[in-house]
């Protein structure tokens, strides 16, 4: 009997593996349209691979919980290091994020394609599979060379940073065998904004972002490292809005508000300010008041926002103007446009639902024999390795599965 993997990423490779181990009689294709396989390894965690998470739970994840909560159930945090130290991986953990101990992703594709080697897995790269014919027939969309299979499984990722391989293929795929899809948009990506902060362009700090629906009710709050870019907001906190905001924004601008002391509550940022204004000099520029909570930069568009001159003596500031500038530190007002494309996301937020599969199961309810793992399905996860944690996890759930099902025939 023969399977064929379509998609050799972090998915596929890990189905591929377990697949054989657990079926070593089966015939397992790993079919790669790029020239070498495992590609996008490479990119992850900047290069470091951050592979897992020590807080793996399904509350980290967006999407069908029914399809996370079953991956998870067999695949957690301890069964994620036996999987890699059954490959050879030494790992480490670095504030509950999980990496190779050689801090390099090259070591963890390393090993992945070892083992497939030595497993006997074949892999067919340069095969841009243009359609899947049920029963099975893969046709490679330009040459036309077809390979049969008895079963499939689709990991192909989702449409998030294209040039790795990943330009959304197994939606036109879903779409040609009748197999519906939640609609997909970027996710852990640059928030986009309204207003123009150019010259803040770089500048990072500390703080909590909070975005709002159209009606004004709060969706989400993240805190974390952000940083300005030209067009808008990066940095850990956005990218976890950004799933949110990608949707959201498509029926108008969204608001957010930044907090720059998000561990000072509103009355002790007043009274920090209140004190400073009558324990320095009265000729002080106000400008000096913010010195020691923001940068210099950022505390002059605050004071622009405000309407103060930065100049401005602080024996002139009034009650109400002080009021205002301790407002603007905990609730800076912007407004998100949308975010950055596929391009420059790092996953994709919908895919394959829950009641487009068998109970239990990442096989289709459509068509037998035909299996889904990875961002595919309808799950994204956070920032920290909870990504490639669930294209493990669902990869090594669909084998089991497939393995499961050819003992049975």
């Amino acid at each position: 009997m023969r399977t064929a993997i379509v998609g050799a990423g972090a998915s596929g490779l890990a189905a591929a593996i377990t697949l054989k181990r657990e079926c070593p009689s089966m015939d397992v294709v790993l079919v790669e349209k790029l020239a070498e396989p495992g590609r996008k390894l490479l990119a992850t965690g900047n290069g470091r691979c951050n592979l897992s998470n020590t807080d793996i739970t399904v509350g980290a994840y967006h999407g069908d919980s029914s399809t996370v909560y079953r991956v998870l159930t067999d695949f957690g945090t301890e069964e994620c290091l036996d999987f890699f130290h059954s490959l050879g991986l030494l790992t480490l953990e670095e504030e509950g994020r999980i990496y190779p101990l050689t801090m390099n992703a090259a070591t963890v594709r390393n090993v992945l394609l070892e083992e497939v080697a030595r497993l006997g897995v074949e892999v067919r790269t340069d095969f841009a599979v243009g359609g899947v014919a049920p029963g099975f027939t893969l046709t490679e969309r330009d040459s036309g060379e077809t390979l049969s299979a008895d079963f499939v499984l689709l990991a192909l990722g989702g449409k998030a940073d294209a040039a790795h391989g990943t330009d959304g293929d197994g939606y036109r795929m879903l779409k040609d065998l009748g197999i519906r899809y939640e609609p997909i948009s970027p996710a852990l990506t640059s928030l986009l904004l309204q207003e123009d902060l150019r010259e803040l362009k770089g500048l990072r700090f500390r703080g909590s972002a909070a975005l709002k629906d159209g009606k004004g009710d709060l969706v989400a709050m993240e805190t974390g490292e952000l940083q300005f870019t030209e067009g808008g907001l990066t940095g850990i906190p956005a990218f976890q809005l950004s799933g949110e905001a990608a949707v959201l924004s498509k029926a108008g601008p969204l608001p957010l508000t930044l907090d720059f002391c998000p561990n000072l509550p509103d009355v002790a940022v007043l009274s920090y300010l209140q004190d400073r204004a009558q324990s320095g000099s009265p000729e002080e520029p106000v400008l000096h008041l913010l010195t020691g909570v923001v940068q210099k930069r950022l505390g002059q568009l605050l004071l622009k926002t405000c309407g103060l001159p930065e100049e401005t003596p602080v024996h002139r500031l009034g009650t109400q103007e002080l009021a205002n500038l301790a407002g603007l530190l905990k609730q800076y007002p912007l407004t998100v446009t949308g975010t950055k494309s596929f391009k420059d996301a790092q996953v994709t937020r919908g895919g394959v639902p829950a009641d487009e599969l068998n109970d239990g199961s990442l096989e289709s309810r459509r068509v037998p024999g035909l299996w889904f793992s990875g961002e595919l399905l309808n799950v994204d996860g956070a920032c920290g390795g909870y990504n490639l944690h669930f294209a493990w996890g669902s990869g090594i759930l669909a084998a089991k599965e497939i393995a499961q099902r050819a003992t049975h025939q």
